[in-house]
């Protein structure tokens, strides 16, 4: 039986869109459990989020949190990125050209206007450690203006599914990597490797992998020649590419 390592992002990818749910994919995740192949969630979420969705999905499988700023991997937070009040001391001065707000520092109440979460969900996703979502309130033209004085700065902008997220240069594909060399040292074996993802933030960990696969979201724009594009969207298109992969359909 082949060796399979798993990369997903979360937000419309395994979760769906509006309502975070997985239940569409619960087929390919217990058979996933079953083969015992390593899950690796990798998203823009915190860890405290993610460790959340993991008590969900009954996974203990190492994880990338905050677009690859950090990674949880043997109980050990293994930083990739500088930290969060770094970046607030780079940014906050361009809020004199610029207007936006930092999703960290919103009330509980805007945040979950923004994101549709739970109260609780909602403070979890404000404790950032190594990047900061931002809220863009300044006409669209402006962006890459924005994003261009981000650069200049040394700091990473990456669009996500819902917010444009500053950080220093470092991605999910690095972090990727850091764990497929680590658990292949740990189990004395190599991976083949998949990941599945849906947005801007998704394209190197996509790239960085064996089997690429780009779920359905209208961002079929992003689709290279190597990669599969879900059929379906959601963890509907997550379960069926999994299951196509895992010789299930």
């Amino acid at each position: 039986m082949r060796n399979y390592i798993i990369f997903s992002d979360l937000d419309g990818t395994l979760l769906d869109h509006k309502t975070y749910t997985f239940d569409p994919a619960l087929e390919a995740l217990s058979i996933i459990k079953s083969r015992q192949i390593p899950l690796i969630l990798s998203s823009s979420k915190t860890r405290t989020e993610i460790e959340r969705i993991q008590s969900h999905l009954t996974l203990k499988d190492p994880f990338i949190f905050e677009n690859g700023s950090g990674v949880f991997y043997n109980n050990q937070v293994v930083s990739f990125g500088i930290n969060l009040t770094e970046i607030h001391d780079k940014i906050t001065p361009l809020q004199k050209t610029f207007n936006f707000n930092c999703y960290s520092l919103l009330t509980i109440e805007q945040a979950i206007h923004y994101t549709g979460l739970t109260e609780e969900e909602a403070k979890l996703s404000q404790q950032r450690q190594f990047s900061e979502p931002i809220i863009w309130l300044d006409d669209e033209e402006r962006k890459n203006d924005f994003m261009e004085k981000i650069h200049q700065l040394g700091l990473n902008a990456t669009q996500g599914g819902r917010f444009l997220t500053i950080s220093s240069h470092h991605d999910k594909a690095k972090a990727l990597k850091w764990i497929k060399n680590s658990l292949e040292n740990d189990y004395q074996t190599k991976f083949i490797s998949i990941a599945l993802g849906d947005g801007e933030n998704d394209i190197s960990m996509i790239n960085a992998c064996d089997i690429k696969i780009l779920i359905k979201n209208n961002n079929e724009h992003l689709q290279r020649s190597d990669w599969v594009l879900s059929e379906m969207c959601g963890p509907s298109g997550w379960n069926q590419e999994i299951m196509k992969v895992l010789k299930y359909e």
